[in-house]
């Protein structure tokens, strides 16, 4: 296979592969429409999540900190633990987060204001 022939084939997988992976979803209770964006596990447990509203002008970047609890050794599965998101209208809301597996989890929280967050990370 020639240099061409595998570069037609490799950048196609390649994208395409980029359009999965990990997806956050989540809704603040003053923002209207639901936030969507990417997530990124760590190996730790936890994880980095980015969300933005629909229009693109409000985006948040969420850090899930590795579990402080851990029901079953071996397992995510009931993993619990905290975390931060900032937004770029300088909001900061404290959550915590549960797993549900190895592949998602869900998580809430409030800001000063009050205003509620809830989100949700899955694989797809």
């Amino acid at each position: 296979m020639n240099k061409r022939s595998f570069l037609a084939i490799a950048f196609p997988c390649l994208f395409a592969a980029c359009a999965f992976g990990y997806q956050a979803r989540g809704k603040l209770s003053d923002v209207d429409g639901e936030m969507r964006g990417k997530a990124y596990p760590a190996n730790n447990g936890g994880g980095r999540f980015v969300l933005s509203d629909q229009s693109g002008i409000l985006t948040c970047d969420g850090l899930a900190n590795a579990p402080s609890i851990s029901l079953q050794p071996g397992s995510c599965d009931g993993e619990q633990g905290n975390g931060v998101l900032r937004c770029s209208d300088g909001r900061v809301v404290n959550f915590d987060w549960q797993a549900s597996s190895c592949r998602s989890l869900r998580g809430s929280g409030s800001d000063a204001q009050g205003n509620r967050l809830e989100f949700r990370v899955e694989r797809r």
